[in-house]
């Protein structure tokens, strides 16, 4: 019961959000209306296969997406992501060492807390290695709301490349095709076999990476793959009520006490994402508004999920997210420990 009830409060604010067209309305709509609902009664509760489908679904759409061209430029995407993940490397250790000193955290706390990997899977990495995974989550969850709910609204301030010089105001035209069930449903299970084998396997953000290695090869051989826009929505309301039910009244007043870290962590990622989209343009990798949704600091299958509500559709973006968390998940950890390591001895 508890769970059909943050579901219908999770969609009634996503519904709420999106009739007021904010860019990912029914995620971040979700994450509030379940998050509130959790405050106030305490009773929010989300079964931990909601992410795993909203994972799948994310990877669905990534993989039916692909087409057989895209796969002859995934070369030209490494370099890219060197300069991406680097990037966020040097803020991931800038930010940490900041919270360390405003917010009397120690480092390997400070350094995870703001890793810029998904909201889930920090906080458990946290806790098997030893630090404060309560404090990591609420400073993850601040960096969430600045990556999904500030920075794609943000982005929608900036002109649409596609749109003419003229003073009309370019709006994204979303044409309505009639959802087949059949290639769907295909596409969902072959996504799904193969998410669920990432699962079992262990690898780090294997999920959804799996799940979208699945759906590519799937549309090679099948190049009707697709899934419905429709079924994006309803990974949004999965996702984002998963998201809100873990934020208590614990976490709430932690918030209070992590003040200071909080706005260390908005500042140095709000830098950092606009001089890393600035250069990817400047650099004419991708136009500007691509450029700058490359850069923002939210988990690979959030931005899977939005990126149409957005009206971006370069796979290369998306592609380039999975891999920033798959590399931040497998990698970062045991770097940022050594960096604690460096930090104890040191300060």
């Amino acid at each position: 019961m508890e769970v059909i009830l943050t579901l219908l409060v999770a969609f009634a604010a996503g519904f709420l959000f999106m009739k007021f067209k904010v860019p990912g309305g029914m995620m971040i709509g979700a994450v509030l209306g379940s998050c509130a609902f959790n405050i106030i009664t305490g009773d929010a509760q989300m079964p931990s296969y909601a992410k795993t489908v909203a994972q799948i679904v994310a990877g669905a759409f990534i993989g039916s997406s692909v087409e057989k061209k895209d796969l002859k430029q995934m070369k030209s995407i490494f370099k890219i992501a060197a300069f991406v993940i680097g990037s966020y490397f040097i803020m991931n250790v800038i930010c940490g060492f900041f919270i360390m000193k405003t917010g009397r955290v120690d480092p390997l706390t400070a350094l995870l807390s703001c890793a810029p990997g998904g909201l889930s899977d920090i906080p458990i990495i946290a806790d098997d290695m030893g630090a404060d995974s309560s404090k990591v989550l609420v400073l993850q969850f601040v960096r969430y709301l600045l990556g999904l709910g500030v920075f794609p609204s943000l982005l929608n301030l900036i002109p649409n490349e596609q749109c003419t010089t003229s003073a009309e105001k370019c709006t994204v035209k979303k044409t309505k095709k009639p959802i087949n069930v059949p290639n769907t449903v295909l596409t969902f299970a072959v996504a799904g076999v193969a998410g669920l084998i990432g699962k079992y396997l262990k690898v780090p953000g294997g999920t959804m990476a799996f799940a979208t290695i699945g759906a590519v090869t799937f549309k090679c051989f099948c190049p009707k793959a697709e899934m419905h826009r429709s079924i994006r929505k309803a990974a949004q309301l999965l996702s984002g009520a998963y998201v809100g039910s873990t934020i208590g009244m614990a976490q709430l007043i932690d918030m209070k006490r992590l003040a200071l870290p909080a706005v260390v962590l908005i500042v140095v990622y709000t830098l950092g994402a606009a001089i890393m989209g600035t250069v990817l343009y400047r650099r004419m990798v991708f136009k500007r508004r691509e450029a700058y949704l490359a850069s923002i600091p939210a988990g690979a299958s959030d931005m899977a999920l939005i990126s149409d509500d957005l009206g971006i559709h370069n796979i290369k973006i998306v592609l380039l997210q999975v891999m920033r968390m798959i590399v931040v998940i497998s990698i970062f950890p045991t770097l940022l420990k050594l960096i604690a390591q460096l930090f104890s001895s040191i300060f």
